[in-house]
């Protein structure tokens, strides 16, 4: 009979009491020291109250921290450079010295590997992918957005350790759940549990706030409007950020991802964007002026 966890109504295994027990298979091998390596690091990543706290990035980096890391290899596609360049960033910038190696390494052609084509397009190479990796003497590698096929292969032909960073998607944007029916994305979400004020405050809440300056306390007051507006007459307090550059700002203007939030622009239109996009971000408290600033000055 086929095993189908997900039709099994008991759940008997999470409470000690299986359907079926073969643990006297495998258990002696869990106190062997190599795999009781990599369980007590597992760990290390997720007890105490740290399950949910740290991002997947965050997590390769503890592991490597963990387990004595300092050179790390990374197979990327050639058509997410630019995301590995910022990758490669990151991870000096952690004390990892990453070795880079991009699926086009060698320029073999398609017409080389595969006789069927004749196409002389640079094809991709994780076999020269692994050869490097394996000559660099990393023991441990990122995969990051290899074609399918092509991360089996080189996943074959490692001889060090390896865990995916990103999976290639090309239609969801790679993330790949979206693509089974029924899994939400964080858009859906927030729009299915939208409040009916759009998370909107009202002027006179807000100014409510502000003769009360002990209400303000944890309070990020973020002005959205350009940089003259925000220094003629900006409110005493806030943040200044353009919409369009909110992506790569706001985690260093708004650390704190559980306090209030309070966005303006001139009119209430980019607001709303901005609380849409910080929702998304796992912000949990972000509210947009009603009417925005213009309304704020003229009532």
């Amino acid at each position: 009979m086929t095993m189908d966890c997900t039709k099994c109504a008991s759940k008997g295994c999470k409470i000690s009491l299986p359907c079926v027990d073969r643990s006297d298979e495998y258990l002696e091998k869990y106190l062997s020291e190599d795999i009781q390596n990599y369980t007590k690091t597992a760990s290390e990543l997720i007890d105490n109250g740290r399950a949910g706290s740290l991002s997947r990035l965050q997590e390769i980096v503890e592991y490597s921290r963990l387990q004595g890391y300092s050179t790390i290899g990374v197979a990327y596609c050639y058509g997410m450079e630019k995301e590995a360049v910022l990758l490669r960033k990151y991870l000096r910038h952690a004390g990892l010295h990453p070795v880079m190696v991009s699926c086009t390494v060698d320029g073999i052609k398609e017409s080389q590997i595969d006789p069927d084509k004749m196409d002389t397009t640079v094809s991709c190479n994780p076999l020269g992918q692994a050869n490097v990796l394996n000559s660099s003497g990393v023991k441990f590698t990122i995969l990051m957005g290899l074609c399918l096929g092509h991360d089996i292969l080189l996943q074959k032909n490692l001889k060090m350790d390896f865990s995916t960073l990103i999976v290639k998607d090309r239609v969801y944007n790679h993330n790949p759940l979206q693509g089974i029916p029924g899994v939400k994305g964080a858009e859906d979400d927030f729009i299915e549990n939208m409040p009916q004020n759009f998370n909107l405050v009202s002027v006179d809440e807000l100014k409510s706030k502000l003769a009360n300056q002990n209400s303000l306390k944890g309070v990020y007051l973020l002005d959205l409007r350009g940089r003259k507006a925000f220094e003629t007459d900006g409110i005493k307090g806030s943040l200044n950020c353009l919409l369009s550059d909110l992506p790569k700002q706001y985690k260093s203007l708004m650390p704190d991802k559980t306090n209030e939030i309070i966005v303006y622009c001139n009119g209430g239109i980019q607001s709303i964007y901005a609380v849409m996009l910080l929702t998304m971000k796992g912000y949990t408290k972000v509210k947009s002026l009603s009417g925005g600033f213009s309304r704020f000055m003229n009532s």
